[in-house]
């Protein structure tokens, strides 16, 4: 049998009698409110460790686009968990911060190689139409 708790309440000088609760309840609530409490500590956590992997991984594609992009002679940028370096052909970056590991290689970007390219096509479809005519 469940032991009964008085709930008075004083107003105006008078004891009076709100209602009863049994003890399990109070015991049970508060269970209840621990558990809660602990599944909303852990799913701010999950969070914050999310935001921060998608931030570091947002700095790598940055540091990995930079190099590629860049004519300057920068042949590495330091990341604080990994770097990014610049080789002949192409750009490599990785993270590896011990429980996740991410790792970009992109080719180097060359305007001129894709222009040159082009005009070859061009000059090509200019005299295939020369002959058909």
């Amino acid at each position: 049998m469940a032991v009964r708790v008085f709930l008075k309440l004083k107003s105006m000088g008078k004891a009076v009698k709100v209602g009863r609760l049994s003890a399990s309840m109070t015991v049970e609530a508060s269970y209840i409110m621990a558990m809660v409490i602990l599944s909303l500590a852990v799913f701010i956590r999950t969070a914050y460790g999310r935001c921060k992997m998608t931030a570091e991984v947002m700095e790598l594609h940055r540091a990995v686009e930079q190099l590629r992009f860049t004519e300057e002679n920068w042949p590495e940028k330091i990341l604080p968990h990994g770097q990014a370096k610049r080789n002949q052909a192409q750009v490599e970056g990785y993270l590896d911060t011990g429980s996740w590991k991410k790792e970009i290689i992109s080719g180097l970007y060359e305007p001129e190689e894709v222009l040159r390219k082009l005009t070859v096509f061009e000059k090509r479809g200019v005299s295939q139409e020369g002959k058909g005519e």
